[in-house]
């Protein structure tokens, strides 16, 4: 059994409780009358899984939120696109083809740049955008942003944690005394 991995296992699986024992109390309180954040928990999970699969460490925080910033930015600039041809008859399509056309080529054309260069992050963050409302307002805007940023923050603290895990389950090794 890889020690990395279950000590990863355990620390992921502690936050991530943790966590979802916070969104609930959070939902049973009046905060989340006055300051709705639904969907915050699948944007974190996004950013979480964005963290760990652009390599985790400092950089990949770094990188990873800002790519993922980055995509809900392009998933803004579709929806703008495509409401300049609004919503509904023939149009519709003309606005959808010509506003995905533009936020997925700019969402590859940014890897030119080092700090978003992970193309999948920046579709993890348009997506998210997209799954919480795609609307320009506070309604979506706030629990994307904040989700991802809770996201990128709980999958650092979950790698630094299970560094004294691994230690902590790794068998010590026995010293004999040579005779």
């Amino acid at each position: 059994m890889k020690k990395p991995l279950v000590a990863a296992a355990l620390s992921i699986a502690f936050i991530a409780a943790v966590w979802q024992a916070c969104l609930a109390l959070y939902y049973q309180s009046a905060w989340a009358v006055s300051f709705p954040l639904a969907g915050v928990g699948v944007a974190c999970f996004f950013a979480w899984a964005t963290f760990y699969a652009i390599g985790g460490q400092k950089s990949g925080f770094v990188r990873g939120l800002a790519t993922n910033y980055a995509g809900v930015v392009w998933g803004m600039v579709m929806i703008f696109i495509w409401g300049l041809f609004g919503f509904t008859g023939t149009l519709n399509i003309v606005g959808a083809f010509v506003g995905l056309f533009v936020g997925a080529f700019g969402i590859v054309m940014q890897a030119h740049l080092k700090l978003f260069s992970f193309i999948p992050a920046a579709f993890i963050g348009s997506a998210t955008f997209f799954a919480l409302g795609a609307t320009i307002n506070g309604a979506t805007l706030f629990p994307t942003l904040i989700g991802l940023l809770c996201g990128a923050i709980l999958g650092y603290l979950s790698q630094e944690f299970s560094k004294p895990i691994e230690k902590w389950i790794t068998p010590k090794p026995k010293i004999t005394k040579e005779k």
